[in-house]
């Protein structure tokens, strides 16, 4: 027996050596793989999921949806908001990363590999995201993990907005076989690269298909209101609808059924009467919060309708019921600005609502707008607006005499101080209305405070007790709250005796100011010559502008045409003609034959705009530009011999002839000294204004504006 003891003693570390070999990450045996199997896959790799599991659904209770914008495929990635999320992302890396270290030999590797990439990808790490796939796709022992690399792959590549590698990705992805959850994967994440490109067609086209292998519940609704904005946007109103149908069938969160209910009525036919509904869901206390929301659909539908009056009201009431809802603010500023400016052509008014939603929206929702590129050429065009009017009246006033001046200004002065005392009590602001329904009067503020007051005026302060009739109970604590104390006083506060009438004190001070303002208009009319030439060029400057945006911003052919032929007769000779009968020309049928463009080609033939509308775009060759330099150096060495009026010849011919010449802003400016030599004071001036307007981008612009200011 104690022979047997000793011959198990003096085994014993041969067999544990052998049993540790034999467990070695390093071994290809089966007990070897077996072990590492085991342990990887009960050990690290089930806690990296539920740590990415967990991840994902903090990531999807901090973020917010925001269903006035179309939703994004999947839900932005925001480093600064993952907080907890952040934790679990690290450990599972970290225990997706022992299967690497100390299981090297076990199948799951491969699986610990995806796992990484894809925590890499929820902490915003898409460059090391993008490594640890490109390895992964190098070492897989099998082709269905190569292709989730590269599904992968093209993820991080979208985020990053490197579409260039992300399309050689779905190239490749297209021709490979995809198992079943590859072929999910690839879907979703191709409408992703598709919708970051701003291809709507080609996002449904995968959405549709990633749709029909998707289980019933929230995501799968999600991804139907997603179609149905798509298809919404795209004027597939029937198929959009059948999406908003199928989120309400998927019966998800009420955020959803909420706003599919939203879409069902703004995608409903205009022969329908949608009041009624949207009478009923303003009611429903559920809904208290979410006012904003369907007063901004309402808006939409009376747009629909062809209401613009009732468009702006609804709209108006979705700003006052926003709150902090910044984002429904201003959409709906938005919405007004353009109802003015499209509906109205109130220029002024939709400037003002558009620099709101300026103001209001978040700056990477503006960028991705023409919003900030309407506001500002708006206010552009208020502005020279203003000039204009101004110059206009200032001159008019100018023409009168002296005691017809002075009544004329104190009216002026006396209609402005009437208009700025009635502004605050005639200012139009949006309040919130009251339903069609009121309000039960517990959930009336008001009501309850005026009821309170009534009770106190009866039965005096009383604490909230039993037997509190009886009469001895009185000059108790029972008190209003200040809102409540407001509310009640309010009516007070407003009752009309509470205006002071003016006395003579108050009308003697009217008197000076009204004096003061007199004068300090009078400074500003134009009665010198000096002053007059001045107050014609502002005018002349903001017509020209004023013009030009009719033209080339708000795209309205009819009002830049009439305004560019007012501007040739009230500013005849200016230095903008050419470039004003340019423009008039390019609008007529046929832009090379009609009266504008004669008249340019005969009295500017040198300006540029005389120029391109005879020779149109000319192709500059080799041998061109080198007789273009032969012109120019003969040009100039006439110039510097004094024959002003050989060089000047030479200089039209050339510029003429080589349109579009390296040397053409060269020719132009010793075009405009020979003007200056022989005194040719208007063509001067025409041809320093036509420089400085023709070529931005030349060495010689800084001279140019020199001498044009000192001309001017």
């Amino acid at each position: 027996m104690r022979n047997i003891f000793l011959s198990v003693r003096v085994l014993y570390p041969f067999v544990l050596m052998l049993i540790c070999s034999a467990c070695s990450q390093f071994s290809n045996g089966l007990t070897s793989r077996s072990w590492h199997n085991l342990n990887s896959r009960f050990n690290a790799l089930l806690i990296a999921r539920e740590d990415i599991e967990v991840a994902q659904e903090f990531t999807k209770r901090k973020f917010a949806e925001n269903y006035e914008d179309v939703l994004p495929v999947f839900r932005p990635i925001d480093s600064t908001s993952l907080d907890t999320a952040k934790y679990y992302l690290v450990d599972a890396i970290k225990k997706a990363s022992l299967i690497a270290e100390k299981h090297s030999n076990s199948k799951y590797l491969d699986e610990a590999y995806l796992l990484i990439g894809e925590a890499r990808i929820y902490k915003g790490e898409f460059e090391n995201a993008i490594e640890t796939y490109k390895y992964l796709n190098t070492v897989a022992a099998s082709e269905e993990k190569k292709t989730a690399a590269m599904t992968g792959m093209l993820r991080a590549y979208t985020e990053l907005g490197d579409f260039k590698n992300a399309d050689q990705l779905s190239n490749l992805l297209k021709n490979r076989p995809l198992d079943k959850a590859n072929l999910a994967a690839y879907l979703l994440n191709m409408a992703y690269y598709h919708q970051m490109k701003g291809e709507d067609a080609f996002t449904i086209a995968f959405l549709e298909e990633a749709l029909k292998r998707m289980k019933k519940g929230d995501e799968r609704a999600r991804y139907h209101y997603l179609l149905g904005q798509l298809y919404q946007n795209l004027g597939e109103t029937l198929v959009a609808r059948q999406h908003y149908k199928a989120v309400l069938k998927s019966k998800p969160n009420y955020d959803l059924i909420f706003h599919s209910n939203l879409g069902l009525m703004s995608t409903e036919s205009l022969a329908h009467n949608t009041d009624l509904q949207f009478s009923k869901m303003l009611e429903d206390r559920k809904n208290q919060d979410l006012l904003h929301k369907i007063y901004y659909k309402m808006g939409e539908t009376a747009r629909r309708k062809k209401d613009s009056n009732g468009a702006i009201n609804y709209f108006g009431q979705s700003v006052a019921y926003s709150g902090a809802d910044k984002f429904n603010k201003g959409l709906a500023y938005s919405a007004i600005a353009d109802v003015y400016l499209e509906d109205f052509l109130n220029y002024e008014k939709a400037a003002a609502y558009y620099d709101s939603t300026v103001i209001t929206l978040p700056k990477d929702y503006v960028n991705k707008t023409d919003i900030l590129e309407k506001s500002m050429y708006l206010n552009e065009f208020i502005k020279y607006k203003k000039v204009y009017d101004l110059e206009d009246s200032l001159q008019r006033l100018a023409a009168l005499k002296p005691e017809v001046l002075d009544q004329k200004l104190e009216e002026i002065v006396k209609a402005k101080r009437k208009v700025d005392i009635q502004t605050p009590k005639d200012e139009q602001v949006y309040r919130p209305r009251p339903t069609l329904r009121p309000k039960w009067r517990l959930y009336d503020g008001r009501t309850l405070s005026l009821e309170k007051n009534e009770f106190v005026r009866l039965w005096g302060n009383r604490k909230l007790e039993d037997n509190w009739r009886r009469q001895e109970k009185s000059n108790t604590t029972f008190v209003f709250s200040e809102t409540e104390r407001k509310m009640v006083e309010q009516p007070i506060a407003l009752a009309p005796s509470a205006t002071p009438e003016p006395g003579l004190n108050q009308e003697l001070n009217e008197a000076k100011i009204i004096e003061e303002e007199v004068k300090e208009l009078k400074k500003r009319i134009p009665t010198t010559k000096i002053q007059q030439i001045a107050s014609r060029r502002k005018q002349e400057e903001a017509a020209f502008r004023i013009a030009k945006i009719y033209k080339q911003k708000f795209r309205d052919e009819k009002k830049a045409d009439e305004s560019f032929k007012q501007f040739l007769e009230q500013f005849p000779k200016s230095s903008y003609e050419p470039e004003v009968l340019y423009f008039l020309a390019l609008s007529q049928s046929n832009p090379l034959q009609n009266q504008y463009a004669q008249r340019l080609l005969k009295e500017y033939p040198m300006t540029s705009f005389g120029r391109q509308m005879r020779k149109g775009s000319v192709v500059m060759t080799q041998d061109r530009e080198v007789a273009a330099q032969r012109i120019y150096q003969t040009a100039y060495n006439l110039y510097e011999s004094g024959k002003m009026e050989e060089a000047l010849k030479t200089l039209e011919e050339g510029m003429n002839e080589y349109v579009g010449s390296h040397l053409e802003d060269k020719m132009a400016l010793l075009r405009i000294y020979a003007l200056a030599k022989l005194g040719a004071k208007d063509e001067y001036q025409i041809a320093l204004t036509d420089f400085v307007r023709s070529y931005p981008s030349s060495e010689l612009l800084n001279k140019a504006r020199e001498m044009l200011a000192v001309l001017n």
